[in-house]
């Protein structure tokens, strides 16, 4: 019986886990796989790592498994040191899409995705990719804090 039970308790987690929504604050506050900054973006997780002229968008579901980028198209807006760029993202690599062009390093960047995965509608995400942020949980506690906010 207690068996059933257990079952039961992660069975309804599990199909609940999808519904709760994180916000950006809190997604700030994780230790992101690639070291960039994650947003939600419908059923994605969006990863943006920014270097010099480059960007790379890792995308996952959120469960944290990497999602497919073959086929997929993209676009990102940079606002950097009172530019605007636009850079075309494409696939490369099993679930990244990439880009590069002229944009500033600048703390103070906002850059605006646009991804399209096969099949799917247009997402949309907003980051600031070299603000500061808070320093990120270790995902152990990650995992007891979501543990604790979705029981």
């Amino acid at each position: 019986m207690k068996l059933v039970i257990t079952f039961l308790a992660v069975l309804s987690f599990a199909i609940a886990a999808p519904s709760f929504a994180h916000s950006d604050e809190y997604l700030d506050t994780i230790a992101t796989p690639h070291g960039g900054q994650m947003r939600m973006a419908g059923a994605y997780h969006f990863e943006l790592v920014v270097s010099a002229d480059a960007l790379t968008v890792y995308v996952t579901d959120h469960a944290g498994m990497p999602v497919a980028t073959t086929g997929a198209a993209g676009t990102a807006t940079v606002l950097a040191g009172g530019e605007r760029a636009s850079v075309t993202l494409q696939p490369a690599g099993d679930d990244q899409l990439r880009g590069s062009g002229q944009f500033v390093l600048d703390p103070a960047m906002r850059v605006v995705l646009n991804i399209t995965l096969p099949g799917q509608s247009a997402q949309q995400a907003r980051f600031t990719p070299l603000a500061p942020r808070p320093a990120a949980m270790p995902v152990a506690a990650e995992q007891s804090q979501n543990e604790h906010h979705h029981h």
